[in-house]
Parts: structure tokens; C-alpha cells; sequence
């Protein structure tokens, strides 16, 4: 079976192609900016406001570096 191509490799990136690279994007862009924003609003609920940069790694790091892995092998 041959490997369907998602993303093409453009400088140091890599673009969506096809629409699996665009649904792929999509399936860890919007749960990770519902994330980042549902942990911001449990830090000010919880009163520690002054961490509110904290939910941003912990989401996005993970996503990230999920996408360009699964962007490296589909490409």
C-alpha cells in the first residue's frame, strides 16, 4: 500500500496539500486553543492569575511537535 501525501516540504516547514493535512491541522489546533483558554480561565478562577502564560506550553508544546511528526511522515 502506498503512503498518501498530506504536507509538502517547503525551507524548514512543511504545507498542507491535501485535505488530510488540513483536517490533521485542524484535529490538534482547536482542542489545543481550547485548552490553552479553559486552563487560563481555571488559574483565574483558582485566584493565580499570575501564572496564566503556564497553560500555553503545556498544550502547545505537545501539539506541536505531534504535528511535525505526523507532517514528517505524511510528506
Amino acid at each position: 500500500m502506498e503512503r498518501e501525501i498530506w504536507f509538502e516540504k517547503a525551507l524548514w516547514s512543511y504545507v498542507p496539500c491535501h485535505w488530510k493535512g488540513f483536517a490533521v491541522i485542524a484535529a490538534f489546533t482547536f482542542p489545543t486553543v481550547i485548552g490553552v483558554l479553559l486552563g487560563q480561565w481555571a488559574l483565574d478562577l483558582t485566584g493565580h492569575s499570575n501564572v496564566n502564560w503556564l497553560p500555553f506550553p503545556l498544550f502547545f508544546v505537545p501539539a506541536l511537535f505531534s504535528l511535525l511528526a505526523i507532517a514528517k511522515c505524511h510528506s
